[in-house]
């Protein structure tokens, strides 16, 4: 017997880094996220006489050749076992899993992978125990387990994130368009589940919850008024600041590249022109995200043909 399911990547503009309870993923502050539709992961479940579950890379037409690192597996398959364990299957399954964009790159892959997980646990599930479907919210809960994130994608367009639940959040612009400028494909040397112990040596840490607070009541503020230059400037800001922490902590390290920072200026150069522009932020990798509101397709084409093409991909 198959199953499959898909589940989208998300992009935080207010960013979660810190854990109260890292056996749960309880981030220290709230978060708020871009649910990113045509980023997607896939996973297949087959039942298996094995004693035990194996993953492999999934086959689908259209989708990125897919490696998983042998921690990567464990992780998966740690999950696997803890959603058997929530549902009462004690029977095995062969997991596979592909994405339709670079993994392990700071897209939000674990995001994605680990709700695309989840979905399809319980389907499987509920049609080998006969059970009833669980809400959005209590699949969200189950994920955040395998990875905080990933709770976020299973609300769209926007999710808000705190320390104790999370749900939808009606704001304007639902329909934004995204970009991703890939600056590397090279999968990163530092993990996010690294990056989140890391960064709590930085001198810069002990705030870092008031300080993410403070710009969400701004950013939301912001939205909610459709004042777009300000929630420019505050994306731009809390990104950076994610990045400081990283940079200052006991044994520093860097997403951030030269290529990086040569786009952001570029980026932060038109809006310095034009006073009007994409949102732009970056997660735990060297990549790019851009987000444009529907009146500014002809912005992102310019921006693809003048800035991007033929110097890098974009997604």
């Amino acid at each position: 017997m198959k199953w499959l399911a898909h589940a989208p990547a998300n992009i935080a503009l207010i960013k979660y880094m810190g854990k109260h309870d890292a056996s749960q993923n309880v981030p220290i502050n709230s978060s708020l996220s871009y649910t990113l539709a045509n980023l997607l992961t896939y996973v297949e479940l087959e039942t298996t006489s094995t004693p035990h579950d194996v993953w492999e890379p999934l086959d689908i037409p259209g989708t990125t050749e897919f490696h998983l690192s042998a921690a990567g597996q464990q992780r998966f398959l740690r999950h696997l076992t803890y959603l058997k364990q929530q549902f009462g299957y004690t029977g095995h399954f062969i997991v596979r899993s592909c994405n339709n964009f670079p993994a392990q790159t700071g897209l939000a892959s674990s995001a994605s992978s680990f709700a695309a997980l989840t979905q399809c646990t319980m389907i499987a599930c509920n049609e080998l125990l006969h059970s009833q479907p669980l809400s959005a919210t209590q699949l969200a809960t189950l994920s955040q387990v395998g990875s905080g994130s990933s709770c976020r994608s299973f609300f769209t367009p926007w999710a808000l994130w705190t320390p104790t639940s999370v749900s939808t959040i009606a704001l304007p612009y639902a329909n934004l368009i995204h970009q991703v400028v890939i600056i590397s494909h090279q999968p990163k040397t530092v993990s996010s589940s690294q990056a989140h112990q890391q960064v709590t040596t930085s001198p810069l840490f002990a705030e870092r919850a008031q300080r993410a607070e403070q710009r969400l009541q701004q950013l939301l503020t912001a939205l909610h008024q459709q004042h777009w230059p300000d929630a420019y400037r505050i994306c731009w800001d809390e990104f950076h600041d994610m990045h400081q922490l990283f940079a200052t902590s006991e044994q520093p390290f860097h997403y951030l590249t030269d290529a990086s920072r040569t786009v952001l200026n570029r980026l932060d150069h038109v809006w310095q022109q034009t006073g009007d522009g994409p949102l732009v932020t970056m997660d735990a990798g060297p990549n790019i995200h851009l987000l444009y509101r529907p009146d500014q397709q002809a912005l992102a084409h310019q921006l693809h043909q003048q800035l991007f093409l033929g110097n890098f991909d974009v997604l």
